[in-house]
């Protein structure tokens, strides 16, 4: 009830909210510290955003978290996951006015709320929230940026060096191969894996034990079927001695064919047209 009011809200106050033209692009507030990356596009799939809103935000129901979900335009996620455990950092770019803010980030609803005092560029004082519900740290700098799990506090700081444009202050220069990775204009769910051995083992389940640099590749939806993504993958390898045996064992681990599979340089293999189902792949993106 809560997050549909929060909604409610949204829908008679926007156009009364101040616009705020200058804007802060949400993935330079992602840092380096995680082992996979997301890029996800409303667009391309709003129940995987709906999804992971739901799952990690206490107390939000299912219509509530695809209300939420038509507000955001592209979430961009690192992750660390672990045994017991996943670890994350969101950024993302919505649309939510400050008056929903005030209404809903209260004690009565469960938040907590702490000011982070920062300095601007003349070195006057502002002032942002950073809410905690004992599960999750949440901040919204902006009306139209979000940021919540792992780090809140540092994100906030770096949105204020790239808003106010100040030198030589804290800011996180994510792995340029990522951020190349994620420019790309499309509307494909992207994603950058530096640490790719256990996201190939939970992707194909098998112990795929290869020198890789990094694995990334792209998400879209099946238009023949709804249930089902098609998928591909880009494989950098440290030595081109093992792409063979690798390009072999990948192939029958994802069932294709000679030509979906292929060399692009000695040591960077591409795969195309993998099938998998949404439901498996939300398994591996809900976080929880």
């Amino acid at each position: 009830v809560l997050i549909f009011s929060l909604f409610l809200i949204m829908g008679v106050g926007c156009k009364s909210t101040p616009v705020v033209q200058k804007t802060v692009h949400p993935l330079n507030l992602i840092d380096n510290n995680s082992s996979f990356y997301l890029k996800i596009p409303t667009k391309q799939d709003k129940s995987l955003v709906a999804s992971i809103v739901e799952h990690n935000i206490k107390d939000v129901s299912e219509s509530d978290a695809n209300l939420i979900a038509e507000r955001i335009d592209t979430i961009y996620l690192g992750i660390n996951k672990r045994r017991k455990s996943t670890e994350f950092q969101l950024s993302a770019s919505c649309s939510i006015p400050r008056i929903a803010i005030s209404k809903i980030f209260t004690k009565k609803n469960g938040w907590n709320s702490e000011k982070l005092i920062l300095q601007n560029q003349l070195g006057d004082e502002v002032e942002y929230k950073v809410f905690d519900n004992s599960e999750l740290l949440l901040s919204l700098p902006s009306q139209n940026l979000v940021v919540l799990g792992r780090a809140v506090p540092s994100m906030v700081e770096v949105y204020n060096t790239y808003f106010y444009e100040i030198e030589n202050g804290p800011v996180f220069n994510l792995n340029p191969l990522i951020t190349e990775w994620f420019a790309k204009d499309d509307d494909a769910i992207r994603f950058f894996a530096t640490k790719p051995q256990s996201f190939l083992t939970i992707l194909t389940g098998a112990n795929l034990n290869y020198k890789l640099v990094y694995v990334c590749g792209t998400i879209i939806s099946d238009t023949k079927r709804d249930d089902q993504y098609i998928m591909n993958l880009e494989f950098e390898f440290r030595e081109k001695k093992v792409v063979p045996a690798a390009k072999a064992a990948l192939s029958l681990a994802f069932g294709l064919t000679n030509s979906e599979v292929y060399l692009e340089t000695p040591t960077h293999l591409v795969i195309s047209n993998i099938k998998i189902s949404k439901k498996e792949l939300y398994k591996i993106l809900v976080l929880k």
